[in-house]
């Protein structure tokens, strides 16, 4: 395969085309297209007068999307910081590494320059450059194949709206650059209105969507954008847009038009899209997973994440190594539901025993995490500690204050690839996808846009059900109201994507932050007594801190110093 890389060259653009493998690029066309001869440097023109060069440009452009797997913390040098910054370590799911930037935003630090929010604006602006690129010059590209010239256009124009839609979340309004810039232009451009941009992002959905397939013959092509793809993505940014952190008013269309999208993906089940049955396993499973809308594709032995850094070497079974990077609170493990009644546990009649706290538990629970007495590559986790600290000589048999223990309970099942895990705890990198969007959050995003705009109704329930019915829960009892129904919805939107960046961006978008995110955060404390009986107590881990105007990220400082037009978030 071809990788293009953009640089600056006495102010003319040029392209460095270096002949490497990279399994980002697995979707490529045709396998004519590959066969080309080797060549160390083309120009910018070169590229857009070869529609194979073309194609490896908007391949490209998939390579430069930021995943769940490949976040970096800017204040780390090391190598091993790769991985460390899930977005969700900011909600009260998850306690991350003590050094990391999460942390200090969780104390109520939360600033311009916040290294994640840095990184989210440099690689969507860096990618939304590429797509103005390509869009602006393929037209010209000269080919026999305009059927794919044009699916191309219309892929970037996909990855084009789905940069705006990864900044407005962030941000709010930003600047809507939609025309290929030069050198010579001038770069400071002024941010537009939340509203303007959301309708761009629907604009460039539809037009995609139009165009793309419903899915790819061909297995080397997944990957690609669809058209279920555009009409998820556009269904997402409507919810944003209804929900009461962009809709002050309430404009209950709004609702309704989130709805009718996410019907229009719907729509496209079961032939292309379905639940897909094993929890664990859909986030493992590339081919023949019909749950999978838009994924970021990796391949071994070319293409791999470093999620080790976080997700193996957080926290595994004893004789597993573990660096204490990642953990589950108690909180979220609150939020599971217990399958014989469909109720949490703090509920009255949900049938919870507190010191069989795991018993009887939504699936979910079991695959999503590990926790004591879970099995993992055929060893029982054990988090617990002594009843006598002092039997231990260094004094801390809680494993709290020691960096390679878990600090909550609780540890990380999903996402990790066991069969890529040896016994000496070396990993190099996990080459399962990231799953951008998924048919689970479809009928999660239809479910509360339907039930905001008219209350529940039998399709509210018909989507909720199908989604919880993989973790082993009782069906939805047809006696909600719109309020209860609202939290049963929030509380399934928790569990179900947990992990998976939703919950930083849901709490925020529905004003409920100094709910959740400024106040108590739990762990599990697991005591072996000597008679070898175990007991559990729900204990404070820390208390958060949150405030209002961290409902959007501020806008990076450094970007405000190249940038003079760029107004502050409040």
């Amino acid at each position: 395969m071809i990788t293009i890389k953009r640089k600056e060259m006495n102010k003319r653009y040029k392209w460095l085309v270096g002949v490497m493998v990279v399994t980002f690029t697995t979707f490529s066309c045709k396998k004519d297209l590959l066969d080309i001869k080797p060549i160390d440097f083309v120009s910018d023109v070169a590229v857009f007068q070869d529609i194979t060069l073309t194609n490896q440009f908007v391949n490209d452009i998939y390579g430069s999307m930021l995943s769940g797997f490949e976040r970096r913390d800017f204040g780390y040098d090391q190598d091993w910081a790769r991985g460390f910054a899930n977005l969700d370590m900011m909600t009260d799911d998850i306690e991350g590494h003590n050094d990391l930037p999460m942390n200090r935003v969780q104390q109520g630090d939360l600033n311009p320059n916040f290294s994640m929010g840095t990184q989210l604006w440099a690689v969507n602006y860096a990618l939304i450059r590429k797509a103005n690129t390509l869009i602006a010059r393929i037209d010209g590209v000269p080919t026999t194949n305009t059927a794919l010239k044009d699916r191309l256009k219309a892929e970037t124009k996909f990855l084009r709206a789905f940069a705006y839609a990864d900044l407005v979340r962030s941000f709010g309004g930003v600047p809507l650059i939609t025309t290929e810039q030069n050198a010579n232009d001038d770069l400071e451009v002024a941010r537009n209105t939340y509203d303007e941009c959301v309708a761009f992002i629907i604009k460039e959905c539809d037009e995609a969507a139009a165009v793309l397939l419903p899915s790819y013959p061909d297995a080397t092509e997944l990957g690609r954008a669809t058209k279920g793809a555009a009409l998820a993505l556009k269904a997402r940014v409507l919810l944003y847009h209804a929900s009461p952190l962009n809709n002050p008013n309430n404009i209950i269309t709004r609702w309704d038009d989130a709805a009718k999208a996410a019907q229009q993906v719907m729509a496209l089940a079961p032939a292309t899209y379905d639940i897909f049955p094993d929890y664990y396993q859909l986030f493992m499973t590339k081919a023949g997973n019909k749950e999978v809308i838009f994924a970021k594709k990796f391949a071994r032995p070319h293409r791999t994440h470093q999620s080790a850094w976080m997700l193996h070497m957080s926290f595994t079974p004893t004789g597993w190594g573990g660096w204490g990077a990642f953990h589950a609170t108690q909180n979220l493990v609150d939020a599971f539901e217990m399958r014989t009644t469909g109720l949490r546990p703090d509920e009255p009649g949900s049938g919870y025993d507190p010191q069989n706290p795991y018993a009887n538990r939504d699936t979910r629970l079991d695959r999503a995490m590990l926790m004591n007495g879970s099995q993992f590559k055929g060893i029982t986790v054990e988090t617990f500690q002594s009843a006598d600290l002092s039997a231990h000589p260094d004094g801390n048999a809680n494993g709290r204050t020691n960096g390679d223990r878990t600090k909550t309970g609780y540890g990380l099942r999903k996402f990790i690839d066991e069969k890529n895990m040896t016994a000496d705890a070396v990993y190099q990198g996990g080459d399962n996808d990231w799953i951008y969007m998924r048919y689970a959050e479809v009928l999660l995003n239809y479910a509360e846009a339907k039930n905001e705009f008219s209350g529940p109704d039998g399709t509210v329930y018909d989507a909720l059900d199908k989604v919880r019915n993989r973790g082993g829960l009782p069906p939805l009892t047809r006696n909600f109201s719109q309020v209860t129904l609202r939290e049963k919805i929030r509380n399934e939107r928790r569990v179900e994507l947990c992990f998976e960046e939703h919950r930083v961006y849901d709490v925020r978008r529905w004003k409920t932050g100094m709910t959740y995110f400024n106040g108590p955060v739990y762990r599990m404390n697991v005591v072996k007594n000597a008679n070898g009986t175990i007991t559990y107590t729900k204990a404070l881990l820390e208390n958060r801190v949150y405030k209002e105007s961290y409902n959007l990220f501020p806008i990076p400082q450094i970007e405000r110093e190249r940038n003079r037009k760029l107004t502050p978030n409040p």
